[in-house]
């Protein structure tokens, strides 16, 4: 065991100083609340434009493979954007399904065809759900879905335990 003392690093706190100090104040919660629940945006106008960067960079992953892990941060992207905004639209499958995705792509160490296979996989799930304006969990077929890709993920793993990065 090492007797070294512990390194103390002061650091400045930008973002404290920008919002304050202390409670938010109770009306500004409720104001926030209120707008999320009233939200009259409509989410396919967000999700769209995401799974056409996703759609086109696993196309581009496809007809260049000796680009495909340069592409990575590409395919992360707009699963990470689609994961943050699911949820606040109501689209809590695609937020789970993006959260699988996610983890699954920064888990891996190179991207290989059967990972973009299951990446392709999942954007053709996403596409489908937010065309059908599937809100809220997908009840019984949304958790058969979050399943089966659980399980795609599960099998790449083992198939490929060489590619497997566990977390730090």
């Amino acid at each position: 065991m090492s007797r070294k003392k512990a390194k103390f690093i002061k650091y400045e706190n930008k973002i404290q100083k920008k919002a304050g100090f202390g409670e938010i104040p109770e009306v500004a919660i409720l104001r926030a609340e209120n707008a999320l629940l009233n939200n009259t945006v409509d989410f396919k106008e967000i999700a769209i434009p995401m799974l056409s960067q996703l759609r086109e960079t696993i196309k581009l992953a496809k007809e260049s493979p000796e680009k495909i892990n340069n592409l990575h941060q590409n395919l992360i992207t707009p699963i990470m954007g689609l994961k943050a905004n699911g949820a606040m639209f109501k689209y809590e499958l695609v937020g789970s399904l993006a959260s699988i995705m996610l983890s699954f792509l920064e888990h891996i160490q190179e991207l290989n065809n059967d990972a973009l296979e299951i990446v392709e996989a999942h954007e053709k799930t996403l596409t489908l759900i937010i065309s059908k304006t599937i809100k809220g969990d997908g009840g019984a077929m949304g958790k058969q879905v979050v399943e089966e890709l659980e399980s795609a993920c599960g099998r790449y793993y083992r198939k490929n335990p060489d590619q497997f990065q566990p977390r730090s």
